[in-house]
């Protein structure tokens, strides 16, 4: 493992941090993954794991200050930890295990921590859930910011069917979409090529955007094209394609009838299905507080996709462990920080003393 620190600390595996240390920035690598761990001067000897989202690209770190929404955590007193990931893409098989390894090693290096928060972001909020289900003891809650709560093979089948959809309308644009091709990237040529298609055929963007639940033209261009990057990753991931449109019946365009006639048709790869239902498939079996925040129009993971997750706790019996509120704003994790600060200090007071926050419209 290679690392660096910012401010005074003992290398020694049995030492652990005091006052005396002041405020830490650490950052290196663990097994092929970046990470980042911050700890104020005052520190309450709480921790939050932090999980990031879907990203083309490995995140690095550095040791510039951190944005605002994340030193908030800080502010609160609790050290933040943050893994990069040993992988860019669709990384639910092994985010939540390399940031457990991040844990462990924040215990040996600056002691235990009385309190332990998992906060994410969009396939982040997917791991918080995971995280939640599969190790409730080492947690006292989570906040599951614009996070993915259901299947990775429905959420994943959602972007699929658009991009079936959207070569209804227009054949061969894009190329295949089984299999994606290798080199195909979501930039700004094809975002570009895909927002003059629509601009040229306006009732069939009118149609897809109803499909869709997305109004913004631009956003459904940039839409079409990130999910048909995230098919390719997955199916390279996968060993095969994982999604299908076979049975589906599509609904809520202008002609549902000729749609439903004319979209191609894809069966999954049993194995490569497999694959993606394992990665994950939240089973409802929550014994820690979690908090879901959405916004009300979210095009890439839509807020009432979570009230699934919430019938799955409930009929596990665990339906008091769970509680969906939203922000009224348009986009994917568009929030602000001082949102995402009273919906944390939401949780802290559920965790602490049992003040489970009211579901529905974030508090201002």
């Amino acid at each position: 493992m290679l690392g660096s620190v910012v401010g005074f600390l003992s290398r020694d595996a049995n030492a652990a941090w005091n006052k005396s240390s002041g405020a830490v920035i650490e950052t290196g690598v663990q097994k092929n993954a970046a990470y980042r761990i911050d700890i104020p001067a005052d520190w309450n000897h709480g921790i939050v794991l932090f999980y990031h989202g879907y990203y083309v690209d490995e995140p690095g770190f550095d040791k510039q200050p951190l944005d605002k929404l994340k030193q908030d955590f800080v502010d609160r007193g609790f050290a933040l930890l943050q893994s990069g990931y040993s992988d860019s893409g669709w990384v639910v098989d092994r985010a939540d295990l390399e940031t457990e390894r991040l844990r462990q090693y924040f215990i040996t290096s600056f002691g235990r921590p009385n309190e332990t928060f998992t906060v994410g972001f969009s396939m982040g909020g997917t791991l918080v859930a995971k995280a939640l289900e599969q190790s409730p003891k080492l947690y006292d809650g989570g906040l599951s910011l614009c996070g993915a709560l259901m299947s990775s093979d429905e959420f994943g089948n959602r972007g699929f069917a658009l991009r079936a959809a959207f070569d209804y309308f227009f054949p061969n644009l894009l190329g295949p979409l089984v299999p994606v091709p290798k080199d195909f990237q979501p930039d700004e040529k094809n975002e570009t090529k895909v927002a003059l298609a629509l601009a040229q055929n306006p009732k069939a963007a009118a149609d897809l955007a109803s499909f869709f639940h997305q109004n913004d033209r631009k956003a459904l261009a940039a839409e079409i094209s990130f999910s048909t990057y995230e098919i390719k990753d997955l199916q390279q991931k996968a060993g095969g394609n994982p999604f299908s449109n076979a049975d589906l019946i599509y609904m809520g365009t202008s002609d549902d009838d000729a749609l439903n006639d004319g979209v191609k048709r894809y069966r999954a790869d049993t194995n490569a299905a497999l694959y993606l239902a394992r990665n994950y498939t939240p089973n409802g079996k929550l014994l820690k507080p979690l908090l879901a925040l959405h916004t009300t129009n979210d095009p890439a993971v839509p807020g009432n996709t979570s009230f699934a997750y919430a019938l799955a706790v409930a009929r596990q019996g665990n339906g008091e462990k769970f509680v969906q509120q939203y922000v009224k704003h348009e986009g994917h994790c568009s929030y602000t920080p001082e949102q995402v600060g009273v919906a944390f200090d939401e949780l802290l007071e559920w965790t602490r003393h049992g003040k489970r926050p009211a579901a529905g419209a974030l508090p201002r």
